[in-house]
């Protein structure tokens, strides 16, 4: 019998596995050489083509998904604006400010105008891109309208910024200003009303974090400068940082030789000759941040520390001076009295003034308040905002006469007191049914309308209250606290409760006696300038109308020096 031997030239059929199969490593159970060929088990298990293909080449996983997140910000950047925050941990846009060298700090790197905005880079073809802080997503559609919002209703009572200028020109060239337009505008934005809270803590960071930065040094000032403005809103775990941050804020400009304007260059890495413009620009600046940083120590009850004139050549400054608008120029008037009457009065020493000190007080005060009339007669076209602010220094100085013993506070005394808070309210009340004011209201106007309370009611619980116009203070008291309360953009912030400290202060019949029933509107706190009335007050009512519960501190605090924070 033939012995069978093997065909050696029949051809070995080689096994293919399918595409998925062999992108995954797995062992494929398909066969694609016959006619009634079948998916594979695990394709078909997965519900997926089973396809055979000899040309194979496997896709990188993590680039694979890279290109996935591409694609996906592509169309995010290609939707509609109208798009809602969301939450999340993708930073196709980024949060961190592009990286540059170092920029002379002289002036801003931005050509700017003479409203101080970025001239030329205003005709952006690209719409308003993403951009996110911190994990907080911001859509197109929601930086365009907080935009509108603050130069709309916020820009016109501070006007250092150029509303021309798209918002993906401030994020490319002051990212921290730009998330400070934003939220100033979210304060009102009803489309989002807790969007406000959510930038509070992303934003302060930001600040805190741009002290270290070297470019645009003139940008992040002016931002300093609307934060200062517009503060976010304080709460039980949020407490307002502004006199800190007003700290930051003139020192940052003196390091940059804002308070020199005529020898910025000696503050700059090259030498060499600086526009005229651009020192007018520079002027300009300082004084905002003069008359800033004075508003808010006399809202926290601390004396001023510095002045327009802060510089060694003072005859190159005076032509500068001339040159800024009229508005401003007022205003710095008001700020340099305001802070040579506080030089003065620290000087007299306001802690226990004898007979003679405080007849210096009243010789002071008096021709102070003199400087402050005579601009209101020099200047014949001042606004209603020139006026209030003069009101408000006056009511700066007139406050300063609760510091008289029970003895010396008289009858005059508290007609000039009364006259001045309720020329105050009354100016608040004709304002905002004119102009809305409580929507953009700044935080010297809190501080102005709750020392106008604060002091206005002591008066009419005082021994003299007999002799005033009751209904009348009464009346101006009550617009007052609405005018706060409608102020307030979100509970428990610094609005809601000033209006909520002053409904109770009115309504107490205990407040301001003494053991055997005397009336005694003297100042306990004398350490506190013109904000000295705010901060008694409030000692008193938590002394007397809050109880004692209140004021147990937890455990290791320290109540030696009690901050008051409202």
């Amino acid at each position: 019998m033939e012995a069978i031997q093997p065909n050696s030239q029949s051809p070995v059929r080689k096994k293919t596995a399918c595409a998925e199969c062999r992108q995954q490593k797995m062992r494929c159970d398909g066969d694609h050489i016959t006619s009634d060929s079948l998916p594979c088990s695990r394709c078909r298990r997965l519900k997926i083509p089973c396809v055979f293909s000899a040309p194979f080449k496997r896709t990188h996983k993590r680039k694979r998904l890279q290109e996935l997140e591409e694609e996906i910000a592509t169309l995010k950047r290609q939707q509609p604006s109208a798009s809602p925050v969301a939450l999340t941990s993708q930073q196709h846009s980024g949060n961190t400010p592009p990286v540059r060298d170092e920029i002379d700090s002289r002036t801003s790197t931005i050509p700017t105008n003479r409203n101080g905005g970025f001239e030329g880079q205003s005709a952006d073809p690209d719409p308003t891109a993403w951009r996110t802080i911190e994990g907080l997503e911001l859509s197109p559609g929601i930086i365009d309208d907080c935009f509108k919002l603050f130069f709309k209703e916020y820009h016109p009572m501070l006007p250092i910024l150029d509303p021309s200028v798209t918002p993906n020109t401030f994020y490319q060239y002051a990212p921290f200003l730009f998330w400070i337009i934003v939220s100033i505008g979210s304060r009102r934005y009803t489309e989002h009303p807790t969007l406000i809270h959510l930038l509070t803590l992303p934003v302060i960071r930001l600040a805190s974090q741009s002290i270290t930065t070297r470019n645009n040094p003139i940008e992040r000032i002016k931002g300093f400068l609307l934060l200062l403005s517009w503060p976010f809103p304080s709460s039980a775990s949020f407490r307002d940082p502004s006199f800190v941050l007003a700290g930051m804020l003139l020192h940052t400009s003196m390091q940059c030789g804002l308070n020199t304007p005529a020898f910025s260059q000696d503050f700059s890495k090259s030498y060499s000759k600086i526009p005229e413009q651009d020192l007018i620009r520079r002027a300009e600046v300082w004084a905002h941040v003069v008359i800033t940083y004075q508003q808010i120590c006399s809202g926290t009850g601390q004396p001023n520390l510095v002045s327009f004139e802060v510089c060694n050549e003072e005859t190159h400054l005076k032509p500068l001076l001339d040159m800024l608008p009229s508005t401003l120029k007022i205003r710095l008037q008001i700020s340099d009295i305001i802070g040579r009457a506080n030089k003065a009065l620290l000087n007299i020493g306001l802690a226990s003034m004898t007979p003679q000190q405080e007849r210096t007080m009243d010789a002071l005060l008096k021709g102070f308040c003199s400087e402050l009339e005579n601009l209101n007669n020099v200047s014949p076209k001042l606004s209603v905002w020139d006026r209030l602010y003069i009101s408000a220094a006056r009511q700066d100085l007139t406050a300063m006469q609760f510091y008289k013993s029970v003895t010396s506070l008289d009858m005059q005394s508290s007609v000039l007191i009364f006259n001045a808070t309720t020329d105050i309210l009354t100016q608040f009340r004709d304002l905002d049914r004119e102009f809305v004011v409580h929507r953009i209201c700044t935080r010297y106007f809190h501080s102005v309308a709750l020392l106008s309370l604060a002091s206005l009611a002591r008066i009419l619980k005082g021994p003299f209250a007999g002799a005033l116009d009751q209904a009348r203070g009464n009346s101006l008291i009550d617009a007052g606290i609405s005018f706060l309360r409608s102020c307030s953009i979100s509970k428990g912030d610094f609005g809601a409760k000033c209006a909520s400290f002053a409904e109770n202060l009115g309504s107490s019949n205990r407040i301001f006696r003494e053991a055997d029933g005397s009336v005694n509107i003297t100042l306990r706190v004398r350490n506190r300038l013109s904000a000295g009335p705010i901060h008694d007050i409030i000692k008193y009512w938590r002394d007397e109308l809050v109880g004692p519960e209140f004021l147990q501190a937890a455990p290791g605090i320290n109540q030696g020096t009690p901050l008051v924070d409202l």
